[in-house]
């Protein structure tokens, strides 16, 4: 859902903003959203044990066991979706700043 949202949303929102700090926020502001709605449904998924699980074996008591290198990992590919996200606006931005400029370019003859 993160890298769906990223892969569609990231790139147009650095191109229609016009300034990138604020295209940048909105990006991250939204992808909180999603990464949260995400992580709500992985967790209800793997404690419902629907397939695929997530994180191992569905747990069948409190305290839940858990291995930290899933969280770790979990955690880690979402930092990765959200950097190649942002790099994704600001690529947005050059593009739409670089087309601003030509089309304000006068050509000489």
């Amino acid at each position: 859902m993160n890298v769906i949202f990223t892969v569609l949303f990231a790139l147009p929102i650095g191109y229609f903003f016009k300034n990138r700090g604020i295209a940048i926020v909105t990006y991250l502001a939204l992808d909180a959203i999603v990464f949260s709605y995400q992580s709500v449904g992985v967790l209800l998924d793997w404690m419902a044990d629907n397939p695929p699980v997530a994180f191992g074996p569905s747990p069948t008591s409190f305290p839940v066991e858990y291995s930290n290198s899933e969280l770790w990992g979990y955690g880690l590919v979402n930092m990765v979706i959200i950097a190649v996200g942002s790099g994704l606006v600001v690529l947005g931005a050059r593009l739409s700043a670089r087309r601003a400029a030509q089309r304000t370019a006068v050509a000489v003859a």
